[in-house]
């Protein structure tokens, strides 16, 4: 198991070492304040923001939020002070799940130097560990952060398409309960691992055993292929995170997720029961 979760002491541990980059990805789907917002009001001290559809995202056929190519995403890791030897600790509010996103773009990017904030900031709270409102922090110094090459952690619809039927891959919807509920449906065959059922009553992600047996309920097994999505490829990316780290080395996100399968009419759907 190689641990990408790092605790609030720990985290507080590296904030002065120059090989470390602090990113708050919190954002907001809904009417409340923005995610630059929440940080300008406090967070951890040194952390840049960066939101996933502004900062580091690009839109592909009225789809927000998708991972840029290569040259866009370097460019955007430039921007926000990182090059390839930086640690970049990610952190969320701990409910939509943006830290697992830029750890998963990274991941695919190549970029093995990444951890995430376990609890996110409430943790970081909780512990009364010092917050900063210095806006000086969101201006870092640009790095060089060079294109890396792909490493198979990002399927697309075309993907999806051709997996339909097949029986050596097991496609995972993770969406919440509330939104899945909502949906018209799934894509066809997918098994349910909703996203939340991995934060333990601590606030913490659910590691080792615990995400094996999860995982196990869900039909998802280490000897075959897994590709996962939700609603934007956000709460998948967290499900990824935590099957990575408990031994699953197969796994895949379909970036455009619902919001993509979803738009386009000569996409099978399996409507809820």
């Amino acid at each position: 198991m190689n641990d990408i979760y790092l605790e609030p002491t720990a985290l507080a541990g590296l904030l002065d070492r120059p090989g470390v980059r602090v990113v708050d990805t919190r954002a907001s789907l809904a009417d409340g304040p923005a995610g630059r917002d929440l940080w300008a009001a406090g967070h951890i001290p040194g952390a840049v923001h960066a939101d996933w559809i502004e900062d580091w995202g690009a839109t592909v056929d009225g789809v927000e939020g998708m991972l840029p190519e290569p040259e866009e995403f370097a460019k955007a890791m430039s921007r926000l002070g990182v090059d390839h030897d930086t640690l970049v600790v990610a952190y969320d509010d701990n409910s939509l799940f943006t830290a697992s996103r830029l750890a998963w773009a990274l991941l695919h990017n190549g970029h093995q130097r990444v951890a995430i904030l376990d609890g996110g900031f409430p943790a970081w709270q909780q512990a009364g560990l010092p917050v900063s409102t210095d806006e000086a922090d969101g201006r870092p110094e640009p790095r060089r952060y060079r294109p890396g090459t792909p490493q198979g952690l990002r399927r697309e619809m075309a993907d999806i398409r051709a997996l339909l039927g097949r029986d050596d891959v097991t496609l995972v919807d993770c969406r919440m309960e509330e939104t899945f509920s909502a949906s018209e449906g799934r894509i066809p065959g997918a098994r349910r691992l909703p996203s939340p059922t991995l934060i333990g009553e601590d606030g913490r992600f659910k590691q080792g055993e615990q995400v094996v047996r999860l995982a196990e309920a869900a039909g998802v097994e280490k000897e075959r292929s897994t590709v996962l999505y939700c609603g934007g490829g956000v709460s998948a990316a967290a499900v990824l995170i935590a099957l990575r780290n408990a031994g699953y080395d197969d796994v895949a996100l379909y970036d455009g997720s619902w919001s993509e399968w979803s738009r386009h009419a000569d996409n099978p759907i399996q409507r809820h029961a």
